[in-house]
């Protein structure tokens, strides 16, 4: 992990080596998803469409906890180290079940130790512009180099990549280091209706891109008669591709339009040409995290501090991730990816779209005072 470790903090050479250990573990957890949809199916009878209900629980619990604990406590290294450990554990018994269903809780509280641990590194990153696109790195990252082993492990059964996530997430659960970060207040948060906008776009953003994208080993072996390490190249390339965006994303103001052309690239992997799968990845991943850094920013510059939103910001977007597979799965089931896709697509245009309406609106709250409670 020491590249990733190197290149995701480039921009914050004081990060606590939990922040980081801990960020490219869920990072990972996340990117072997879709490469699970076929060992779990296979190994618990169910459908393929009906395993999109394990991530609607697993995110779901990581988007309640980004909500939950920002109110109740403030970030510390010893609770990221403390949900690492967890997170160690949950992994390692996701092994054992022979029974679906003991599975899906398993995987439920595994997403809220991995939701603590991200509420933890976005509230100390959202302190500076430069440690927000650094930290963003991490996730495409992870996917970078995780894509082609768990593409070759997922062959070997779902057991075998618990048990991989299992190990991954032991460097974050015995490293230490200091987390800035404070406990939300009560009433004291922005007014500003044009958060409210670009939240309900962040979750947008989520929902859509993660239907279609959870599916995409499936388009990429029944649209496009991939091998799985074919397929996993095309993850790969995403990564690629949101590794340099999330570096060069502090360079643009735009990312609303970023994130439209993110929906022309993710239509463009279900068409008929498989060389058109890869672009569409590779676009996919570069349009995605060159936007996400910039709208968190519009965020933190219409808050009363920096980090106000950043738990609201990511449970929000969870909160999409863990809705948008169920969508995915309703598509699966009735064999119509191609139909997934247009909708996914036009979703990610719609949310561009309401970023960059924001962006040219003057609906802006200068940090001045906090609104006061009801």
């Amino acid at each position: 992990m020491q590249g990733p470790t190197r290149i995701a903090y480039a921009g914050k050479p004081h990060a606590a080596p939990a922040v980081v250990a801990g960020t490219a573990a869920v990072a990972l957890m996340f990117a072997a998803t879709p490469f699970l949809i076929a060992a779990v199916a296979g190994r618990f009878g169910v459908s393929e469409g009906a395993v999109g209900f394990i991530s609607l629980t697993q995110v779901g619990a990581f988007a309640l906890a980004n909500f939950v604990l920002p109110r109740l406590l403030a970030p510390s290294g010893r609770i990221l180290r403390a949900a690492a450990a967890a997170l160690v554990v949950l992994n390692l018994s996701s092994v054992v079940p022979s029974a679906y269903g003991a599975l899906v809780v398993l995987r439920l509280v595994a997403g809220f130790a991995a939701g603590t641990m991200t509420w933890v590194a976005w509230t100390d990153a959202m302190q500076e512009r430069t440690s927000m696109a650094a930290v963003a790195a991490t996730g495409p990252t992870a996917m970078l180099i995780g894509a082609p082993v768990l593409s070759v492990v997922a062959t070997h059964g779902d057991q075998a990549v618990y048990l991989l996530l299992g190990v991954t997430a032991i460097p974050a659960a015995l490293l230490s280091g200091s987390v800035t970060g404070s406990k939300r207040q009560r009433g004291a948060v922005s007014a500003s209706r044009s958060n409210r906008v670009l939240l309900a776009a962040l979750w947008g953003v989520t929902f859509f891109g993660s239907a279609l994208f959870i599916n995409l080993s499936l388009v990429a072996r029944d649209l496009h008669d991939l091998t799985a390490p074919a397929a996993s190249l095309g993850f790969s390339l995403n990564a690629a591709g949101g590794l340099l965006g999330a570096r060069l994303s502090i360079r643009h103001r735009r990312p609303g339009l970023w994130l439209i052309s993110a929906g022309a690239a993710a239509f463009i992997t279900v068409t008929a040409n498989p060389v058109l799968f890869f672009i569409g990845m590779t676009w996919w991943g570069f349009a995605f995290w060159m936007a996400i850094p910039g709208v968190l920013q519009m965020l933190s510059e219409r808050s009363l501090r920096a980090d106000e939103r950043a738990g609201d910001a990511q449970g929000l977007m969870a909160f999409g991730r863990a809705l948008g597979p169920a969508l995915g799965g309703l598509f699966v089931d009735a064999g119509s990816l191609v139909g997934l896709a247009q909708v996914a697509a036009g979703g990610l245009a719609i949310s561009g779209a309401t970023v960059v309406g924001v962006q040219e609106g003057r609906d802006r709250l200068p940090p001045t005072k906090p609104r006061t409670g009801r």
